[in-house]
Order: C-alpha cells, then structure tokens, then sequence
C-alpha cells in the first residue's frame, strides 16, 4: 500500500474519531438538558413495583431482562401504571419495592423513575463514550503528528 495512502487514512481515521466523540458530547449535553428540564417541570410522586415484565432476552445470552411496571397516585387521586424504557437482568428493583416517581404534570404516562440510571443513564453513556472517542482521536492526532517521518535518502 502507498505510504501517502495509509497516512490519509489514518488521518481521516482519527478525524472521524474527533467528530463523532464531539458529536457525541453534544448529544450527552443534549439529554442532560432535557432531563434537567423535565425534572424542573415535572410533579414527584411515590410509587410501588407491581409486577416485573419480562422484556426479551438480550442479545448476548437467553435470559431475559426485566423492567418494573409501576403504579403511583397523582395529587387529584387518579392511579397511573407505567413502565421505564430500560430493562435489566437481574432485575433492578424487587415487586412491591417502593421508588420515587417523576411524572410530567400535562401526560402522568410521561413518567421516570427516580434513579441515576432511569434519569441520567442516557446522557452518562452517550457523554462518556463521546468523551472516550474525542480522548483517542486527540492522542491519535499528537502521537501521529509527532511521529518522526523516514525520508529516503537520494540515490
């Protein structure tokens, strides 16, 4: 291979790894943000763990994971029950188990549990990955160019 070549690539290479960690980062803003927001906006409740729905198995094995369905009580008395996105095995919360409940005010069905992973998990993975690719690509980019380069000696 062309020496020009595969510098080009590598290049492209950490270039690609810089702007999809800043995107990245952006991305983990962006979440944060909006959980921030709906926190702000949202009304608390306490709620119990009814049930545990089984949500599949996941790809790496054939057990199945597991995601609380929840029930808890607006301020007017009326019962909602819903269930978080995000599932795991083993489960993480036990039935009747008690947690706190965020529910946005206008659609109560607009609800997350009141847990780091339930709440920031998201903008934590998204952010740190973004901040890992943006890390590599940046000490790609000053180890490649501190590089010495070979020169050919003329003949």
């Amino acid at each position: 291979m062309n020496p020009t070549r595969l510098i080009t690539r590598i290049f492209t290479l950490v270039g690609a790894l810089m702007l999809v960690g800043a995107l990245m980062l952006v991305g983990g803003w962006l979440l944060y943000q909006n959980t921030t927001k709906f926190i702000a906006s949202a009304g608390k409740a306490q709620g119990e763990v009814i049930a545990l729905q089984s949500a599949g198995s996941s790809s790496r094995s054939n057990s199945p994971t597991w995601r609380p369905l929840v029930r808890f009580t607006l301020p007017s008395g009326a019962i909602v029950e819903f269930s978080p996105s995000s599932s795991s095995n083993p489960p993480a919360y036990d039935k009747g188990e008690v947690v706190g409940v965020f529910f946005n005010p206008a659609n109560p069905q607009d609800a997350r549990l009141d847990g780091f992973f339930d709440l920031w998990g998201g903008a934590a993975i998204v952010g740190g990955l973004g901040a890992i690719f943006l890390a590599v690509g940046v000490a790609m980019h000053f180890l490649l160019a501190g590089a010495p380069v070979k020169r050919r000696r003329p003949r």
